[in-house]
């Protein structure tokens, strides 16, 4: 069945305003100047800025972010070094809430958490900088943005704790200057590593 001329007309504008938005972002990705921090001059921008300490290890919020952000790393640059082999995710939608093959999947996806976790240095290290950044709106505690700063794989990452109600202009434009500040390197750049990528899906 062909579409309608309304619903041709449709697509053909919303084709032409993507390939503009790509064009722009594209001239906008050619001009970027890349003026990279180190981890240790982040977290100082982040610290004269915002005003805000470094969470203590001790802190259940570091503790949380810790496991979280050393699990994805190892996923993510080392999955090879875990024991635990990973299983593929089953090939049907669930059957009940006690599908075998989802408890299956679900507690070989809880193993390999901990096992990432419970890594030595020896075998892969992580150093964790966690931080709790108030977001206000007409001065009322609206929501928190935690920002994590890995420094020995140059992991940014962020998550949001909200209140009664998320401000996302307020949270993403903390967010923005944040990644800005950390920017990129020119080996980041020609790699188009994922901290490249986060600094251009800002622009």
């Amino acid at each position: 069945m062909g579409l309608s001329p309304l619903a041709s007309s449709h697509d053909g504008r919303y084709d032409k305003q993507q390939r503009k938005e790509d064009r722009l972002k594209g001239r906008k990705e050619q001009e970027l100047v890349l003026d990279p921090r180190t981890e240790k001059e982040l977290r100082a921008y982040i610290e004269e800025k915002y005003r805000v300490s470094e969470l203590e290890h001790t802190d259940e919020r570091y503790r949380r972010a810790y496991m979280g952000v050393k699990s994805h790393l190892v996923f993510r640059d080392a999955p090879e070094i875990l024991k635990t082999p990973e299983m593929p995710p089953p090939d049907h939608p669930p059957v009940s809430e006690k599908d075998p093959d989802y408890l299956a999947f679900r507690a070989n996806q809880d193993e390999r958490f901990k096992e990432a976790v419970m890594l030595p240095s020896s075998e892969f290290s992580v150093h964790l900088h966690v931080y709790s950044i108030p977001v206000k709106v007409n001065s009322i505690l609206a929501a928190w943005l935690e920002v994590y700063i890995e420094s020995v794989h140059h992991y940014l990452a962020f998550s949001t704790v909200a209140l009664e109600f998320e401000e996302h202009y307020s949270i993403d434009k903390i967010r923005n200057d944040i990644i800005r500040a950390y920017g990129a390197t020119e080996e980041d750049r020609e790699k188009d590593s994922e901290r490249y990528r986060q600094l251009v899906s800002i622009l």
